[in-house]
């Protein structure tokens, strides 16, 4: 697989599983950066704030290289460990779950709570749509009115480049991340064009 390509989701996929009194609702969601799943888990927190736990994990990069998981009170590797384990499983990546649980009166040991984490996740992955993605990066550049032209013939020829206008009339080019240098090297030919 080339280095800008990965298996991911597009859409959040939720489950649910129930064990001895206890329930667990899993969220399997995108996410392109630490900064986004730590939203993510503030948001669910946020939503189900009258919940025992509320243990996540995310696997982010391409060579699924930031990896990060989360117990939130339970006995440590007992939640968050195999909720990224079962993320790890599937090959994708760019990818948060949280699994929320709701204490039933009776307590699981560890073993009980690899299972129903773990389960949760892994309930929310077997309907999970995974995907070949690509990942994308941005060029924001501006050119008159009147030499518009230019840029509009050259953007014709790049069927590997799109684009977007903003309301301020600058150009949002968007490529595969790995045709950036190139594309920019390129754009720099084109004259009065300003990028970014």
């Amino acid at each position: 697989m080339q280095a800008d390509h990965y298996q991911g989701i597009d859409q959040i996929y939720t489950s649910e599983y129930k064990t001895s009194g206890s329930r667990f609702i899993g969220f399997l969601f995108p996410c392109d950066d630490p900064h986004s799943f730590e939203k993510s888990i503030k948001s669910y927190k946020e939503k189900f704030a009258d919940a025992t736990h509320i243990c996540s994990a995310c696997v982010i990069g391409v060579e699924r290289e930031y990896q990060r998981c989360s117990d939130d009170g339970e006995p440590s590797n007992s939640s968050g460990r195999p909720i990224l384990n079962t993320l790890l499983s599937k090959g994708i990546t760019n990818v948060g779950c949280a699994v929320v649980r709701y204490y039933g009166g009776k307590k699981l040991g560890i073993p009980g709570l690899i299972e129903a984490y773990g389960g949760a996740a892994q309930l929310c992955i077997d309907q999970a749509e995974v995907i070949n993605k690509t990942l994308e990066d941005s060029i924001v550049c501006s050119i008159s009115d009147d030499i518009s032209y230019k840029l509009y013939n050259f953007l014709a020829k790049r069927t590997d480049v799109s684009y977007t206008i903003s309301d301020s009339g600058q150009f949002v080019l968007t490529c595969a991340k790995n045709l950036t240098p190139s594309l920019r090297t390129e754009l720099k030919k084109i004259p009065n064009l300003a990028i970014e």
